[in-house]
């Protein structure tokens, strides 16, 4: 018999048999990973000679780490905890995951200690002047104290020359 109509056998041991029964457009798995050997049928195998699990970018592909991600599409195969990293700055896009990076679009920055929005690195794009604190990030006179005025050591004068002589306020 043939269930799907797809000119292939239902018993896939058979003569000319079907290793997919129920779909019509796939009948063969060469490597027999459960991917199809048919390109234009559904979940065609990306790598019909290599047996492989992955599924999300690519599928039947070998998947290293086992998250899903074809090795080939995986900016972190040996990681199952991060796949993508589309700012290439070597920390990756899951914020779950290992060596998250917090600035997932601005490769200059990838960590924020304290948490306010503003990246570690002080040579980056949108730098934290003050990395341990959530109350400050911006010290626009240079003098040590921040400038937002509800923040822990508010600046006082926060428009003095960075030449000026500071007093404990700023």
């Amino acid at each position: 018999s043939d269930g799907d109509g797809d000119g292939y056998g239902d018993n896939q041991w058979g003569n000319n048999g079907d290793a997919f029964p129920n779909d019509s457009t796939q009948w063969s798995d060469n490597d027999g990973d459960g991917y199809g050997d048919n390109l234009n049928g559904t979940t065609p195998d990306s790598c019909p000679t290599i047996a492989g699990t992955s599924f999300w970018d690519l599928f039947g592909c070998a998947d290293y780490d086992g998250d899903g991600w074809s090795d080939i599409g995986d900016a972190f195969a040996q990681d199952a905890s991060q796949w993508s990293d589309v700012d290439g700055d070597g920390y990756g896009d899951n914020p779950q995951g290992n060596n998250a990076d917090a600035f997932v679009n601005d490769p200059t920055q990838w960590s924020d200690v304290d948490g306010d929005g503003y990246g570690d690195n002080p040579q980056g794009n949108n730098a934290d002047a003050f990395i341990n604190d959530v109350t400050q990030w911006a010290d626009s006179d240079g003098d040590g104290y921040g400038d937002n005025p509800q923040g822990n050591s508010p600046d006082l004068c926060p428009n003095s020359p960075t030449s000026a002589i500071v007093d404990s306020n700023g």
